[in-house]
């Protein structure tokens, strides 16, 4: 693999990873919004703007781990098939 391919594959999976967990967190805030409301003891939040805001975050975060373990195979695969 090239560094460009590298970074476009990370990349993508830290995208695709914003998208998915920012969608989790939206329905969370909506089906759940008393929970998200009170998370912070001092202070109220918006509830669905909070959720969805951990949830991108933590998804970015998920999918940029899951891509770089990706590439991480993809190396130890091609170090085995060469002798």
């Amino acid at each position: 693999m090239t560094i460009k391919k590298t970074f476009i594959t990370v990349t993508v999976a830290a995208l695709v990873g914003l998208v998915l967990g920012g969608v989790f967190g939206f329905a969370a805030g909506k089906m759940t919004p008393d929970f998200f409301r009170h998370i912070i003891p001092w202070q109220d939040v918006e509830p669905v703007g909070f959720a969805t805001f951990c949830g991108a975050t933590v998804g970015v975060l998920l999918g940029g781990g899951l891509g770089c373990f990706g590439v991480l195979i993809q190396f130890i695969l091609e170090l085995r098939r060469k002798p």
